[in-house]
């Protein structure tokens, strides 16, 4: 067994492309994935010739690959929502992978391919340019039209009745046509999971709702996969970024024929579990469960029959949307007991459980009033994994994969061993620094203080980097984060020159070891 795996991530940000690789490397697994400018840039696809070299080429030194079929067909998940290219055209630049199972037919095959989003708003950075005029029309029109064809409300016809006339014609015809053209190919990639081209096959439901055109399509695909009995194929559960985690995970224990970890979860309170999260249409309860299925395993009843434990940090009322300041309030509330969730969180560990800690209370960035609790008391340094990133499908699909890197260090005896340790540090560290330094503290600091739609890039990530210095200088002096190394944060990017996400390079300095760089 060559230990390694190539992965096509859907773009070049760090959570994409970056993240999979250093959760793999705590389990000693290696992921290769393209350089950075070969993957696009937001609008801007990736080198698709190139990339369908990159995987023949990679195909013969790794033992499976990792695919996002968005970025093998149209060049990545921005570009599919944009993309010209006609069905035949994509269904050009797939055929590669029949080709790499032809030339080996015992390489796995994991690929992805999301349902595309409806935003629900004016912006259209990642849409099509109209989307700044139409966007909140047309998402509104979708959702009607669904909801409508199943609740037969006249409330919903009266809307639809009321929004056709405010979407040009040609405005609606031209996002039908791309939405059928992504659905087609989405149609086809079952008859190849079918064919058993994939040995697993998502389709991940990306900023959903409860209706609306990609639910339709949702609902036509895991009709199919019941018709075809595909259930243990095809995956179909909200997210997007964080699947590339998953399905590495999910690999690494495949090719090492290992037993997966059973999860058991529990949460800070029951009317926020039972709560759907933001982007999201479904409890965040079985969000949970979808994701630790997508996984591959399952979730036990008690802590006792459970390898892992998934400590789930929900809002009280409602999930809150920290990037855009949107329902703060409905998460802190009496509906939840963060007190006696962190006692729990606790009394495991100091049982010698294994606990990872998904941060759900906010959609894009770690519960202010959880984390310094964890890094106070000392706890955050002992957990399995934590995330608290943009949606609760992304920070549970990276818990998950960053736990069950751990568990299977364990089996394998590595645990102890310093590089393995310090690269669990590095991965917490870097969690510490974005999901909560960054995306709760400092990004909203600098969107208090300009207007970032008016300065250029350079300027942005200067007030960017001096901000978040600022804001990690007062915090990491009490930090008691990495036992035996000194935190060192080396280089601050923007990587879509944008508030929205950051690239962090940090080091982890101290006698125990020497150091590595780590990008993220």
């Amino acid at each position: 067994m060559k230990r390694k795996i190539a992965m096509l991530p859907v773009d070049a940000r760090p959570v994409t492309r970056d993240l999979p690789v250093q959760l793999a490397a705590i389990g000693g697994w290696e992921v290769l994935v393209p350089e950075r400018n070969e993957l696009g840039f937001l609008k801007k696809p990736g080198n698709l010739d190139l990339l369908q070299n990159w995987l023949k080429e990679k195909s013969r030194e790794v033992d499976g690959i990792v695919v996002s079929i968005d970025m093998l067909g149209y060049g990545g998940l921005v570009p599919s929502r944009v993309s010209v290219a006609t069905v035949e055209e994509v269904r050009a630049r797939l055929q590669v992978l029949k080709e790499l199972k032809r030339v080996n037919p015992e390489l796995k095959i994991m690929g992805f391919s999301a349902t595309m989003r409806l935003s629900n708003s004016y912006v259209n950075e990642e849409e099509k340019e109209y989307w700044n005029r139409y966007g909140k029309e047309i998402w509104q029109f979708s959702y009607h039209s669904h909801r409508y064809l199943k609740t037969k409300d006249p409330v919903s016809k009266k809307l639809i009745e009321e929004l056709r006339p405010k979407i040009p014609d040609t405005i609606l015809k031209d996002y039908k046509k791309t939405r059928e053209r992504n659905f087609s190919i989405n149609r086809s990639l079952l008859d190849e999971a079918e064919a058993g081209l994939f040995n697993i096959l998502v389709f991940p439901q990306d900023d959903t709702a409860e209706y609306g055109y990609n639910i339709q399509e949702q609902e036509w695909l895991s009709e199919e996969v019941n018709k075809r009995n595909l259930h243990e194929k095809v995956f179909i559960y909200p997210g997007a970024d964080e699947v590339a985690s998953t399905l590495v995970a999910r690999m690494v224990y495949d090719l090492e024929d290992v037993k997966k970890p059973i999860f058991h979860p529990f949460y800070s309170g029951q009317k926020g579990a039972l709560s759907n999260a933001m982007y999201e249409d479904r409890p965040i309860y079985e969000s949970v469960k979808g994701q630790v299925y997508a996984f591959g395993s399952f979730t036990g009843e008690s802590p006792s029959e459970a390898d892992l434990l998934l400590a789930v940090n929900v809002p009280g009322k409602k999930q809150g949307d920290l990037a855009l300041q949107m329902d703060l309030a409905e998460v802190d509330t009496t509906d939840r007991n963060l007190g006696e969730w962190m006692l729990k969180v606790k009394h495991y560990l100091e049982k010698g459980k294994d606990v990872a800690v998904a941060d759900l209370a906010y959609a894009n960035g770690a519960d202010p009033a959880l984390m310094p609790r964890l890094t106070d008391t000392g706890i955050f340094r002992h957990l399995s994994g934590y995330a608290g990133w943009n949606t609760a499908g992304n920070s549970l699909g990276t818990v998950i994969a960053h736990s069950a890197m751990i568990h299977l260090q364990k089996l394998n005896g590595f645990l102890l061993e310093t590089d393995f340790q310090k690269r669990h540090l590095e991965l917490l560290a870097l969690r510490f620094l974005d999901d909560y330094l960054y995306q709760s503290v400092t990004r909203q600091k600098v969107r208090d203080q300009v207007d970032e739609s008016k300065l250029d890039e350079d300027e942005l990530l200067e007030i960017v980097q001096k901000q978040f210095m600022e804001t990690a200088g007062e915090t990491l002096n009490k930090l008691r984060l990495c036992n035996g190394y000194a935190l060192r944060i080396r280089n601050i990017t923007l990587p879509w020159n944008r508030t929205f996400e950051i690239a962090l390079t940090i080091e982890l300095e101290g006698n125990q070891a020497k150091f590595k760089e780590v990008v993220h």
